[in-house]
């Protein structure tokens, strides 16, 4: 198999084009893409316990760690004790980080259309099932 047929290559190749379009249009806020996709899964759901959104945006604990103390560091995140189990943190939004939060999203949603955008209707529901039987490939 020749190296450019590797879909380790290839996949890696359509990571960083993505990465560098992620990266320009978020350098106005200072904030890194795995900062970015954790604002984004807490948009969708904040006040999460740390367990669950390091489940939902599929990190182990202590990169999530490392990612949530640059946040509360940059005021867009608190962790706070869970009321139901004082050992369990709860992620929740700061207002600073809810007034980011439409600029984001567009972000987020355009830079998503301008890669989908290239594949059919047919096209991107295969994409999606090739993507989970990919995702699970190392399972079995």
């Amino acid at each position: 198999m020749l190296f450019q047929e590797c879909i380790c290559f290839s996949i890696g190749r359509v990571s960083r084009q993505m990465t560098r379009v992620y990266r320009n249009r978020l350098s106005q806020y200072g904030l890194s893409q795995p900062q970015f996709f954790l604002l984004i899964a807490l948009y969708e759901s904040d006040d999460i316990l740390i367990t669950r959104l390091a489940e939902k945006v599929a990190l182990d604990k202590s990169t999530l760690t490392g990612i949530l103390d640059r946040l509360e560091r940059d005021g867009l995140v608190t962790r706070l004790a869970s009321p139901d189990d004082r050992r369990a943190l709860t992620v929740h939004l700061t207002e600073k980080a809810r007034l980011l939060q439409n600029n984001l999203t567009q972000i987020y949603n355009e830079t998503n259309q301008l890669f989908l955008l290239r594949l059919s209707d047919h096209e991107r529901v295969i994409f999606d099932e090739i993507l989970k039987k990919l995702e699970v490939a190392s399972d079995g």
